[in-house]
């Protein structure tokens, strides 16, 4: 739908691409021949009649020259686009839990109700709103008003045991899909998009079961899609549906309504969606069409499939896979969601998908936490998908760090220079004053090292400034512009947060949030004393790191004493927070 191509040397770019896709699907193509360099966009028309004297416009094309020292070359792009859509963002950013990346299809009542109870146990420090069911509940994917032997006692009951527990009932469809024998493919045959042969088109493959796809040109399919997504909200209480495979309504095939292409009919079916479930409920795309789900979604999965595995596998096979970028894995969801950190807060929330954090996946701790540095940065949906029943507390912590999730998503700097961007930069400031929370990838095979160059980060290289590493736990001054981080492990990171050094009390770093900084709320220093007030929203124990003028200094929490301990040329003090605390630091 859109692109950048940038004459690195000269610093030039253009962007160029579609304003929307409501009419027909769009397209951005680059020949980078030497000798003749070329860029053309094109609008799809699928073959559509136009009636002697009728006509046929097209999408809007958009084209911009832009300069490479602007961190957010697609700004204005994506500003119009959402203009066009009159997209907005109605919700907070929703953070909860998802049943599909531990138990996938096994999931049942039972294990609903056990994570609910674990995750109510679990609050306090990690306060998850959502719980949502995702596939394996339905007799067969397109027959969804018929729960399985797994679910005998029905939707609508499951949501009323995740309201009566305190949270957020949330729910996965596939609207426009249906496997191999489901019976809505028996009952209503003519709903079905079919090829120039009759043929059932297919729709791709859903757990090894071919699956095809409606016609949503069909009143009939229309009027079925509409009372689904009426019963789930209405019916059943889900306000939180996570609707997926999309694309399907899209598929080219022979169409009840010929005049329609296949942007049209996906965007008409996704508006019959929003119109049936209503501006209160929360609708999150997957498997879409980026441009159909503009203004019709609150949040958008913006690439493929997290997984347990780094590289893609199929049936645990990875040695075939490893280089595929669209099949489920870890690499390949942080490069989308590094890829797309423009669109988030524009055209919707980004949806990075789940954070995993146990301990029995294929992803080495390093992994993990490259992981969740990502969806931290990206500003977007937080969601975990684990067996909160047996989910150790270490595991669980590095979620917990993640709380209360910002908003805010980070420039991938070096974004037009690699696939995977390795250099992320999040400039913040508060109580606490201005710094910069950067994450620093090894996207390589083996051990690196990394160097952050403060110019390359937006920063003034002539100051020094103190830079604190979140997950190791250490401090460092950079004091000539650049900071070399020794052997960084393979899918590693350092996430660090940056601060010029200041004269007087100044905070360096903190356990308690990855921003290092966020979670501050006020900050007051008057002669010799320094009032701050954590807020969390969430019960942890921590550290904070202070440079102090004072050799003597006394500390109290909530007005109980304890005490601050020398780290280096800084103090160290240990406290807990229960939603919100403060710390009063007396000094001689």
């Amino acid at each position: 739908m859109f692109g950048v191509l940038a004459d690195r040397e000269h610093g030039h770019a253009i962007v160029a691409g579609f304003i929307s896709q409501a009419r027909q699907f769009g397209s951005v193509d680059v020949a980078c021949d030497r000798l003749s360099p070329s860029l053309r966009v094109r609008v799809q028309c699928d073959g559509v009649p136009v009636a002697p004297g009728g006509e046929l416009a097209t999408e809007w094309a958009y084209f911009q020259f832009a300069s490479l020292d602007d961190p957010d070359p697609l700004r204005e792009y994506a500003e119009a686009v959402a203009r066009e859509h009159e997209a907005e963002l109605g919700f907070e950013t929703p953070v909860g839990w998802c049943s599909w990346y531990h138990y996938y299809k096994t999931v049942s009542e039972s294990h609903m109700l056990g994570n609910i109870a674990a995750l109510r146990e679990a609050r306090e420090r990690l306060p998850l709103a959502v719980a949502q069911l995702d596939d394996g509940y339905q007799w067969a994917t397109g027959d969804w008003f018929d729960t399985n032997e797994k679910f005998v006692h029905g939707l609508g009951w499951l949501s009323e045991e995740i309201s009566l527990a305190g949270f957020t009932p949330g729910l996965w469809l596939a609207p426009f899909i249906l496997e191999r024998g489901a019976e809505l493919l028996r009952e209503e045959p003519k709903w079905i998009l079919r090829n120039e042969l009759g043929l059932p088109v297919s729709a791709g493959w859903h757990w090894l079961k071919p699956s095809y796809a409606l016609d949503m040109t069909h009143p009939g399919a229309q009027e079925h899609v509409h009372g689904l997504i009426e019963s789930a909200v209405h019916e059943w209480g889900y306000p939180y549906l996570k609707l997926d495979f999309l694309y399907a309504a899209a598929l080219p095939g022979q169409r009840h309504d010929p005049t329609q292409t296949r942007a049209q009919s996906l965007r008409r079916a996704l508006e019959l969606i929003r119109d049936a479930a209503g501006g209160d409920t929360f609708l999150l795309g997957c498997g879409c069409p980026l441009g159909s789900g503009v203004g019709i979604f609150d949040a958008m999965r913006i690439g493929p499939d997290v997984d347990s595995t780094w590289t893609p596998r199929f049936r645990n096979i990875k040695r075939f896979f490893s280089r595929e970028p669209g099949m489920p894995s870890a690499r390949n969801a942080i490069r989308n969601t590094l890829a797309r950190l423009p669109l988030h807060g524009r055209w919707w929330l980004n949806d990075p998908d789940c954070l995993l954090v146990r301990d029995t996946t294929d992803l080495t701790l390093d992994e993990t936490l490259s992981l969740a540095s990502a969806i931290a940065l990206s500003g977007g949906l937080l969601f975990v998908s684990e067996d909160m029943e047996t989910l150790t507390p270490e595991r669980r912590a590095i979620a917990e760090s993640l709380f209360p999730v910002i908003g805010e998503s980070a420039f991938a700097v070096d974004w037009m220079d690699r696939t995977m961007p390795e250099l992320l930069a999040l400039p913040l400031s508060g109580p606490v004053g201005e710094w910069t929370v950067v994450g620093l990838f090894n996207w390589n095979d083996v051990s690196t090292d990394r160097t952050l160059d403060l110019a390359v980060a937006g920063l003034d290289p002539s100051r020094p400034y103190h830079v604190s590493d979140f997950w190791n736990r250490r401090r460092f001054t950079a004091s000539d512009g650049r900071l070399t981080f020794a052997n960084v492990p393979p899918h590693g990171v350092r996430l660090l947060a940056v601060r010029a050094v200041t004269e007087g009390p100044q905070l360096l770093g903190s356990t308690f949030h990855f921003t290092q900084g966020a979670e501050i709320k006020e900050l007051r220093v008057a002669r010799g004393e320094l009032r701050m007030v954590v807020e969390l929203g969430r019960t942890a124990e921590g550290a904070i790191w202070l440079t102090l003028p004072g050799n003597e200094v006394t500390t109290r929490v909530d007005g109980v004493a304890t005490t601050a301990q020398r780290d280096g040329d800084a103090w160290r003090i240990e406290m807990a927070v229960k939603d919100r605390a403060e710390l009063v630091v007396n000094w001689r």
